[in-house]
């Protein structure tokens, strides 16, 4: 296989095929069409996926379109929270999709302030962890 046909991931060489392979393992339902989408034999395709450099390499990708799309949900959160608003305040639509948006609102409303408390105290064991290594 000549280098035309490598690419370089974390130090470490994956094929063209199983980088094919793994933009299909992102966008499939299933390995098998995973394999089949890649042009791979799904037995193959399993192997590569028991090799410890294709599955960080795979890992690594999956990572890195979640951390994207987290990205497009911040991007986005003013506008449903806008959206929700909207539908508790329109006196022309029912009670149950009111109810629905008042209770997403709530909820996310919470889990935000318990996601501050919890980063609050990350924070403060982290200090105190360093105050007593230094003293």
């Amino acid at each position: 296989m000549s280098n035309d046909d490598h690419a370089e991931v974390g130090g470490s060489e994956l094929t063209a095929r199983q980088e094919r392979a793994i933009a299909a393992l992102l966008n499939e339902p299933t390995v098998s069409k995973a394999a089949s989408t890649a042009g791979v034999g799904e037995k193959t395709l399993h192997r590569w996926l028991d090799q410890p450099v294709f599955l960080a390499a795979y890992r690594k990708a999956r990572r890195e379109m979640f951390a994207h799309a987290i990205g497009l949900t911040q991007k986005y959160a003013p506008f449903a929270v806008q959206t929700l608003v909207k539908v508790m305040a329109e006196s022309n639509v029912n009670a149950a999709a009111k109810v629905a948006a008042a209770t997403a609102l709530l909820k996310f409303s919470r889990e935000s302030i318990e996601l501050d408390d919890l980063a609050e105290r990350i924070e403060r064991l982290e200090r105190n962890a360093v105050d007593s290594s230094n003293g």
